[in-house]
This record gives C-alpha cells, sequence and structure tokens, in this order.
C-alpha cells in the first residue's frame, strides 16, 4: 500500500496542476464573459479568416513571420465548425494552458530529476504573468513556448538513449526534437531563432563550464559534442523555412542587418531613438498597482539570479560536480538572461518591427528562472527543522497565492488595476456590426484607445464596405462617434476628454451604446 502511495502522489500532483491550469483558463475567459480581444489576438483572428477565405497559406497580408499558427486555428475551425473568433478566445486559452502544462511538467522532471520539483516549478509559473497573458492571448507564442519545451525534452531523450546505446531510440527522439524544431520556425521564425541562438550560446557556455570542471565525466564531453550538431541542424532548418519554406519570412534577414546597425548608432552616439518602457508606466491606475503587477517579476528576477550565480560559484571555484542536465539548465539559464539584456538597447533603438523585444524574450527567460528558484530554495527549506520549517513553508505557499491572484489580474487588464482594458460589450460588438453594415467608406471614432478597433477587426476581418474605425485622439476628420458606458469610463481613466456627442445627429441606438453622426456643415454632406 505505500508504494502505491507514493507512486500515486506525482500523478495527483499532476493532476492539480491541470485542474488549477483550467481553472486559470476559465477565470481568463469568462471574467468578461468571452468578450475580450488585443492587438495580437485580433491580428490572427483577422488573418486566419482571410487565410481561410483565400484557401491558401499564402495571400496578400499574411503574417510574415510564419504561417503555423493561423493554420492551425484555421484547421480547428474548419473541424469543429465554430467561428474563428470563437476558437481564438475562448476555446484556445484551454487548449494553451493544457499543452503547457504537460510539456513543462515533463521539462522541468528532465531538469530537476523530481517530480515534485517539476510541480512546483510549473506552479510558480501561474504566478508570472507575463507567461501566463503569452500563453492566453490568441496568437503565435503559445505554440512557440509549447514546442521549444518538447525540443528540449527531445534532446535529453535523445542524450539518454545514446548513453545507454539505443541508437533506434535515439534516432527516434533526434527526428522529434527536428520535427518540433521546425514545426516552430513555421509558427514563428523569430522565435524560432531565439531558441537556436539560446541553444548556442547553451553550448558555448556548457562547454566553458565543462572545461573548468576539469573532473566532468566523459560522457558530458561527447554530449556536448552532440550538442553542436544539433544546434547546427536546427540552425538549417530555420534556415530553409525562411528561405524556402515560407519566402515571406526571409525579409527578417534585412531586419537583422538594420537593428545591427542601430545598435551600433545607439552606442557611438548614446542618442536613443525611443523609449518603450515609458508608455507601460501609464496603463496601470496608479504606482501601487504597478509595482504589484511587477513585483514577482522582479522578485523571481533577484532570486534566481542570486541561485544561479552561486551555483556557479560551486561549479566553478568549489569544483562540486553537478548532472548534466542542472549544468544544461544553468547554461540555458544564462542565455535566455543574456538575451533579454541585449533586447534592452535593441528596444531604445527604435525598431519598427518587433518593439519591447525585451517583454518579448522575458517569458522565456522566466520558464528557466522558474525551474532554477525551486532548485535553488526547496532543498534548503528541507534542511530546516520543526516550527521555522513550517512556517517557512506555509509563507512561502501564500505568498504565492496572492501572487497568482496578483498575475490573474494583471493577466486580464482587470480595470480595477488597469487604464487599458481588453473587454468589449454585446451592445458594442452589435453597434459595431450595423456600422459594417449600413455605412459605406465613413470614419467612426470608438474611443480613447483601440479596445473597439481590435473587437471589429475580429468580428469583420474583410471590411468591405471601406469604413474605418480608429481610436485615440478625436478629429475633425471623424463624422461618426460610438458612445456607451464604457467609452465614457475609458476615457475619464485614461483622461482623454469624451467628444461633444450631445449635439449631434443620433444615428444609431441599441439601448447601452450609440452612434451619433456629426451635424453637417454643407448642404453637401450627409
Amino acid at each position: 500500500m505505500e508504494i502505491s502511495t507514493n507512486k500515486a502522489r506525482p500523478a495527483a500532483s499532476f493532476m492539480l496542476l491541470l485542474t488549477m491550469a483550467m481553472m486559470y483558463s476559465a477565470y481568463f475567459v469568462l471574467r468578461y464573459g468571452g468578450l475580450w480581444t488585443e492587438n495580437d489576438t485580433a491580428v490572427f483572428t483577422q488573418i486566419t479568416s482571410q487565410m481561410l477565405a483565400a484557401r491558401s497559406v499564402l495571400f496578400p497580408g499574411q503574417y510574415s513571420h510564419g504561417f503555423g499558427y493561423p493554420t492551425w486555428l484555421g484547421s480547428i475551425s474548419l473541424l469543429t465548425g465554430l467561428s474563428v473568433p470563437i476558437i481564438n478566445t475562448i476555446v484556445m486559452p484551454f487548449i494553451a494552458m493544457l499543452l503547457f502544462t504537460i510539456a513543462a511538467y515533463i521539462a522541468y522532471r528532465t531538469f530537476l530529476k523530481s517530480d515534485k520539483l517539476a510541480a512546483l516549478s510549473v506552479l510558480v509559473i501561474f504566478a508570472i504573468p507575463d507567461v501566463m497573458f503569452t500563453l492566453l492571448r490568441g496568437n503565435h507564442e503559445k505554440l512557440n513556448i509549447v514546442l521549444m519545451l518538447w525540443a528540449l525534452v527531445m534532446l535529453f531523450r535523445a542524450f539518454d538513449s545514446v548513453q545507454k546505446g539505443l541508437l533506434r531510440d535515439s534516432a527516434i527522439w533526434i527526428g522529434l526534437f527536428y520535427v518540433f524544431v521546425f514545426t516552430n520556425a513555421t509558427v514563428n521564425d523569430y522565435f524560432a531563432s531565439t531558441f537556436a541562438v539560446a541553444a548556442t550560446l547553451t553550448l558555448i557556455g556548457g562547454w566553458g563550464l565543462l572545461r573548468i570542471h576539469a573532473s566532468a565525466p566523459v560522457r558530458y564531453r561527447s554530449q556536448i559534442i552532440r550538442l553542436g550538431s544539433y544546434v547546427v541542424g536546427s540552425w538549417l532548418l530555420v534556415w530553409w523555412m525562411m528561405l524556402y519554406v515560407f519566402p515571406p519570412a526571409g525579409h527578417d534577414f534585412a531586419l537583422a542587418h538594420s537593428a545591427l546597425n542601430k545598435i551600433v548608432d545607439l552606442f557611438v552616439t548614446l542618442h536613443t531613438s525611443s523609449n518603450p518602457y515609458a508608455a507601460p508606466a501609464a496603463e496601470w491606475a496608479g504606482k501601487t498597482d504597478q509595482f504589484l503587477v511587477a513585483s514577482f517579476r522582479w522578485l523571481l528576477s533577484g532570486l534566481s539570479i542570486a541561485i544561479w550565480g552561486y551555483e556557479l560559484w560551486k561549479v566553478i571555484w568549489r569544483k562540486q560536480s553537478r548532472s548534466f542536465e542542472h549544468l544544461f539548465l544553468l547554461a540555458l539559464y544564462g542565455a535566455f538572461g543574456f538575451l533579454v539584456a541585449l533586447a534592452i538597447p535593441l528596444d531604445f533603438t527604435g525598431m519598427n518591427a518587433g518593439t519591447n523585444l525585451e517583454v518579448r524574450n522575458f517569458p522565456y527567460y522566466a520558464l528557466m528562472a522558474s525551474p532554477i528558484l525551486i532548485w535553488g530554495i526547496i532543498p534548503r527549506l528541507r534542511l530546516l527543522k520543526g516550527a521555522k520549517r513550517q512556517w517557512l513553508s506555509t509563507a512561502s505557499a501564500a505568498a504565492l497565492a496572492v501572487f497568482v491572484l496578483i498575475g490573474l489580474f494583471k493577466s486580464t487588464l482587470d480595470p480595477v488595476i488597469s487604464n487599458q482594458w481588453l473587454f468589449y460589450t454585446p451592445a458594442e460588438r452589435q453597434a459595431l456590426a450595423a456600422f459594417d453594415s449600413h455605412s459605406q467608406s465613413q470614419s467612426l471614432w470608438t474611443g480613447p484607445d483601440n479596445r473597439l478597433v481590435y473587437a471589429n477587426a475580429m468580428w469583420h476581418p474583410n471590411n468591405s464596405g471601406g469604413n474605418a474605425v480608429t481610436g485615440y485622439q478625436f478629429t475633425s476628420a471623424y463624422r461618426d462617434i460610438l458612445i456607451s458606458p464604457e467609452v465614457i469610463a475609458n476615457s475619464l481613466v485614461e483622461e482623454t476628454p469624451v467628444p461633444p456627442y450631445l449635439e449631434q445627429n443620433r444615428i444609431y441606438d441599441n439601448g447601452s451604446a450609440q452612434i451619433y453622426r456629426l451635424r453637417p456643415l454643407t448642404p453637401f454632406e450627409n
């Protein structure tokens, strides 16, 4: 009975993680009754609808960095009969969390050699809203993260099979590794390249650690050599996809050259072209809210860096032995940390494509920081005795629960703490549909930001009437104004004046949302 109980514990922990993942997804979807969207969600919903209409992954307006996510989204739509917006905003968050939880748990168990530590590492991820929002919103990054984690799992399965002399099994794992790498490239060439860069840096870092650690087993050195061949193969697959399989992605080579020139100009002139970190500060309701939503990010980074540095010190200076998985994790953490640091000067260069790369790279760094954090803290907690250990364990669990709760508010951009909103109402959607159906070549102002612009792009991707639905500052160029309690409230929190609509002609009213048309100034205006 005791053996059966012990075997059941990993399964129970994993099922608890899956339950929490589904609960997180349910909150994200149901917080606004499924009526939510943002830039990438609207863009990929629109692109997928256009792809289905064109019946091809190659069509004018296709996402130039990869066709994988629209293809996946469109395939699910065809199989289920559900509309693309419904799948991308209601179904996909659940699928994403399911796929991620499984992949992350297996990957962390591979690194840490412990079911309990793997489960705790996944649990920490639930408290990182930067990662959770990346997984839950309707764009390609959910697939990029899952595919990267599975590629790492396949990599270590291949290492293990070679070590045991199972050449047929190793060939299968290596083949699956390349399948995941190539699929990742078809989803997004930038993040596939990021993984290849991180793998290259990991290779360099691992080789350096082994050179320093002269007593490391000989098999570690052979594994580093094999890793080098896998890294070369990964680069070849990424380039093959960009140059031949999906030629629109090839323009990123020119983008890389432009980025290099901009970085050189930045360090030569010390003149920044933009400050991408100024705008996010204004998105939160106050300084306290801004501090709270960023608190776990800084706590995770600070603690993981300290643990990483301490582990490196023990490996380099004290010559302590570590498993190949632990050395690989240390090197991979350093690689993704370097990419986050490198992204900061890139952000200040004002690149047109891929702005705020630090925010884009941070989730991948956080995915490695979580097992580093658990690896460093849990064994030390186990060394404590009695009441002190119990108190610290309880305090840590309570703190993590608070951070998960804060992450829920941040990942949904809850109006309690955020000035930038995700949701729209049924009345606003109905008003947008009426405008799209009954207007021709008209401009509609929808609020102080792009909240309803994204909603319109998602539900009316073709815009057959040639209408323009826009937001931000109101000007005399707009003839029509959409007014709802939410538009007025959003204008108040963003301290943006509401256009003087009361004296204009009301041309639409569904009880909760109205459209007003500016009174004609000449007999030739309608």
